[in-house]
């Protein structure tokens, strides 16, 4: 950051001083700089430079480009200041529970989630549904797994562990429940 604040101060003030040799130049007829250079200036941060040296020395103040141009980059910069820094000096944090309550993740009784091996496919996880008589809740295509109800009579653990078994399966997790209702109260924390 402090790095940022004296590259702004250098170009600034050497924007401003380009500003008064370019006003001095025109004065004493001498070779000019060039109208591109003295704005690449100003949009290369020295835009506040370029406005102070425009009304101290009172140079480039009738030219359209300097008049209203200036203006609009310094509106951009300011606009790109705000953008960036808004972004990235605030970091959302949780507070501590509230009112004693448990951020234990809690999960469906009856429902568990099975990612199988795309290259061993699905047929072998579908005949082990079939044989142990789960009900297919979804068929996650996409990612190549599949939220699966537990058959009556069973337990979770014992038929998420018979899913273990099961030729191609990877994983065999919990569905875990997300409430969106539970009290959360954010916490912004500028660093």
């Amino acid at each position: 950051m402090n790095y940022i604040l004296i590259y702004l101060l250098a170009i600034n003030i050497a924007t401003f001083l380009t500003f008064g040799i370019d006003k001095w130049k025109a004065v004493n007829n001498r070779w000019r700089i060039r109208e591109a250079a003295l704005l690449g200036l100003a949009v290369l941060g020295g835009s506040i430079g370029a406005w102070l040296g425009m009304k101290v020395w009172h140079h480039k103040t009738l030219h359209k480009k300097f008049k209203y141009g200036i203006p609009l980059i310094i509106v951009v910069q300011i606009i790109i200041v705000l953008m960036t820094s808004c972004r990235a000096r605030q970091a959302v944090e949780l507070s501590a529970p509230i009112h004693g309550h448990k951020f234990e993740q809690e999960h469906s009784p009856n429902v568990f989630l099975v990612m199988y091996d795309k290259e061993v496919g699905k047929e072998p996880l579908l005949k082990a549904i079939k044989d142990s008589k789960c009900e297919i809740v979804y068929d996650y295509n996409s990612i190549n797994g599949m939220a699966l109800k537990k058959p009556e009579g069973k337990s979770l653990e014992e038929t998420m562990h018979y899913f273990r078994s099961v030729k191609g399966v990877l994983t065999v997790e919990y569905d875990h429940i997300i409430r969106l209702t539970d009290p959360v109260k954010p916490r912004l924390e500028v660093k």
